[in-house]
């Protein structure tokens, strides 16, 4: 009785720690690293998930935060805007804060 519950154990263990890997590798950006930008011209501070940013096919993918909203984008450095998947939309930087939002991801 004893060795069936420790291998029970054994086995929930083996299959949890495979399940966070395989949704480290699916989701990389599990971990959040905010890193400030500054404020919109709207005064809502900017920040970037610095361990949300990876090459995409779409170009540099980022998570970004703007006052309380959280939103997923990719930026398009060779023209300096970035597109907002939750908004469909595309937008170029209004203010110093998004310019250096663009910048950072960029750079990364």
């Amino acid at each position: 009785m004893y060795k069936g519950k420790t291998m029970k154990k054994s086995i929930a263990s083996v299959l949890a720690s495979g399940v966070m890997g395989i949704l480290t590798c699916v989701y990389p950006a599990l971990a959040e690293n905010w890193v400030y930008m500054g404020k919109a011209d709207t005064g809502e501070n900017i920040s970037v998930d610095a361990d949300s940013i990876y090459a995409g096919k779409e170009g540099k993918r980022f998570i970004y935060s703007i006052g309380n909203e959280t939103l997923h984008a990719a930026a398009n450095c060779s023209n300096n805007t970035w597109y907002v998947l939750e908004y469909d939309t595309t937008y170029s930087p209004q203010s110093e804060a998004t310019q250096r939002m663009l910048v950072y991801v960029c750079e990364s």
